[in-house]
């Protein structure tokens, strides 16, 4: 099994977010399936766990140990990537990286590390880019290249307070249809 730690988005992004999925949905065709996880700023990306119980235990110390802070979704922006073999695209809204978010990271990698061993995840370490997933996958990045450039101007300046830390956990195999599911919700600072 596969976990991974992210810190939800308030309501009013949340809603923004699904909105503009659903609208995106509907227009192209290319499925909701992302939207099984709650609007969210991924701290920690996926990394394999044997123990449960024990990560959980753990998320409640991190969770009691971090406190809200503000967190700033600037720009839309489009990443082609390749999912299940397809050439696609993940549309994202930028977050503007602040010391509170990086040392959250780094925390995470280092303290997850000590205590279960190897929880390396792709995309770990300082070249991270914080983000908020709108949409991914389901059509050809060509389609996505269309859907960018239509909705690529509208204006984004988000903020919310980055106050309910969330655990996704996945089943195998990993894919965008697959088994996975918001299975923890805490607030931070206690």
């Amino acid at each position: 099994m596969k976990a991974a730690f992210a810190l939800l988005a308030d309501l009013e992004v949340a809603n923004f977010v699904r909105k503009l999925a659903w609208e995106i949905h509907r227009k192209y065709c290319t499925g909701t399936s992302i939207c099984c996880l709650l609007p969210h700023v991924s701290l920690k990306q996926l990394f394999e766990i044997e123990d449960l119980a024990k990560l959980e235990a753990y998320m409640c110390e991190f969770a009691q140990t971090t406190h809200p802070f503000p967190i700033k979704c600037t720009e839309l922006q489009l990443v082609p990537a390749t999912l299940e073999g397809m050439e696609t695209g993940i549309l994202w809204l930028d977050v503007q990286e602040t010391e509170p978010l990086r040392q959250l990271h780094d925390r995470l990698n280092r303290e997850l590390a000590l205590r279960f061993g190897d929880t390396r995840a792709a995309f770990d370490g300082p070249e991270y880019h914080f983000h908020m997933t709108v949409m991914m996958g389901g059509q050809s990045i060509e389609v996505y290249r269309r859907m960018y450039a239509e909705i690529a101007e509208r204006t984004v300046n988000l903020e919310f307070t980055a106050s309910t830390l969330a655990m996704f956990v996945y089943d195998e195999p990993l894919c965008l249809n697959g088994n996975y599911m918001t299975y923890k919700i805490l607030p931070v600072g206690g």
